[in-house]
């Protein structure tokens, strides 16, 4: 039997959400634990680096007023909090799929070529355009985090960064940051530019196959080979620093788990860097050929309004301003860079970014082998101390947020958003009147991680 809170606190409780909204704190991340005949939630809000909460524990049950009234951002979490407890949440409309007269309806997926991962999209069009549409995730689901509750810090993170093929190493160096901050853990200085090269390298490898990816969707299939042979690469280069191009198996508490000579890393900078040239070729033919620009251009538009709520490309190219590496605990601060702004967000300004962003890891690349110092690699250390934290740090397509809680090294909760559960509500809304094959365009543009969203 389902309960509603009385009216009193759902007043509350929402004029605490208008509250923070309407001075300017962007929602963090949603939380929740259940307990004792009770789910306990915790909304996280962020302003200028400061961090508050709103904790409430409500009967199991119950239905709760929607977020999404104030922040439209948290539908994914709130949907994850859904499916994972014994809780609801009053939506005041469902995109539930009719079929009109005069429109056919039509499921696509949730495996195909031109899908990045699995996704089930239900639709109807009308002269191929779309009119309703509903998006249906959940095929990655393996419940990670469940999982890494009551596991020791080794044991956890090696979950993590298999959580995501493109995002989990700066995964597993989040939760890295976190354990290392409750236990005030200092890590060597070589350690952090190495981490800090591997996390670039990751951040390289997630954009070319971004890049390839959209190729492939605009059937530029010379383009798609020469990004093949960039990526191939790019394997070679990271063969001199790992045996693993997944870039696993790297991280440990406190550094890293082995050093790489000085040659290694030179010898890996020398490959990558011929990337640079090839990457400009493509983005100059791009640019030039009025086909690609005018429909990329009029394709997968993010309103302002939108994109300050966003994360990644899907803000930066709205002229949102974002730059998460300035959050980051790796030594970003000794190292000279911009990150690049557009005037409107769609397809092609994105495009254009994901190249941007390639060139600079490799720019940041070439500056940290510059400056890489000599000295350990790991830190000698013992996890004792319990506590809890909130850790934002850059993955390849936006910002990370972990939340972790330990004791006596061992994991009592853990909390993963990624970028992509920003940025999940709003695909439906830029699907809505395109073309039906204009829709894996859109998609591969807004650059969706399901395996770290879905975990």
């Amino acid at each position: 039997m389902s309960i509603f809170l009385t009216e009193q606190k759902n007043g509350e409780l929402i004029g605490k959400w208008f509250a923070y909204k309407h001075t300017g704190y962007n929602l963090l991340l949603i939380k929740a634990n259940k307990k004792q005949g009770y789910v306990e939630i915790n909304y996280f809000f962020e302003k200028d680096g400061n961090i508050d909460t709103i904790d409430i524990e409500v009967p199991e049950h119950s239905i709760l007023p929607s977020i999404t009234i104030a922040y439209l951002e948290g539908a994914q979490m709130q949907k994850e909090i859904a499916d994972c407890y014994p809780i609801r949440f009053d939506l005041h409309k469902e995109d539930n799929v009719e079929k009109k007269d005069f429109h056919a309806a039509v499921e696509w997926g949730p495996f195909h070529p031109l899908l990045p991962e699995p996704v089930l999209f239900r639709f109807t069009i009308s002269d191929e355009i779309i009119d309703q549409i509903n998006v249906e995730t959940g095929y990655n689901y393996r419940g990670v985090e469940r999982l890494c509750i009551g596991k020791k810090v080794s044991e956890a993170l090696e979950m993590l960064e298999r959580l995501s093929s493109v995002n989990g190493f700066s995964i597993g160096l989040a939760f890295l940051h976190a354990v290392e901050k409750i236990n005030n853990v200092n890590v060597p200085e070589r350690a952090n530019f190495l981490r800090l090269i591997f996390n670039e390298l990751s951040f390289l490898k997630a954009n070319l196959y971004s890049l390839s990816h959209l190729t492939k969707c605009l059937g530029l299939l010379s383009d798609y080979s020469d990004l093949i042979g960039l990526i191939k690469l790019y394997n070679e280069a990271v063969a001199y620093a790992t045996e693993e191009p997944q870039l696993k198996d790297i991280l440990v508490l406190g550094g890293v788990k082995e050093d790489v000579s000085n040659e290694a890393i030179f010898q890996l900078n020398v490959i990558i860097q011929e990337m640079v040239q090839g990457l400009s070729d493509i983005r100059r033919t791009w640019e030039s050929t009025h086909s690609i620009v005018n429909r990329l251009s009029s394709l997968g538009k993010v309103d302002s309004k939108t994109a300050r709520v966003s994360t990644g490309r899907l803000a930066r190219a709205a002229g949102v301003y974002e730059n998460i590496r300035r959050l980051s605990k790796l030594p970003y601060s000794k190292l000279s860079y911009e990150v690049s702004c557009k005037e409107e967000s769609n397809c092609f300004t994105r495009t254009m970014l994901i190249f941007e962003d390639c060139l600079l890891s490799l720019s940041l690349i070439d500056q940290a082998i510059d400056m890489l110092p000599h000295g350990d690699v790991r830190a000698s250390i013992n996890i004792n101390r319990n506590g809890y934290t909130v850790v934002r740090e850059k993955e390849a397509y936006g910002e990370l947020v972990i939340y972790l809680s330990l004791e006596s090294g061992v994991v009592t909760d853990i909390k993963i958003r990624n970028s992509s559960s920003l940025k999940f509500p709003f695909l439906s809304q830029c699907l809505r009147g395109i073309q039906i094959n204009d829709i894996p365009v859109i998609i591969s543009s807004f650059e969706l991680d399901f395996s770290a969203m879905e975990k």
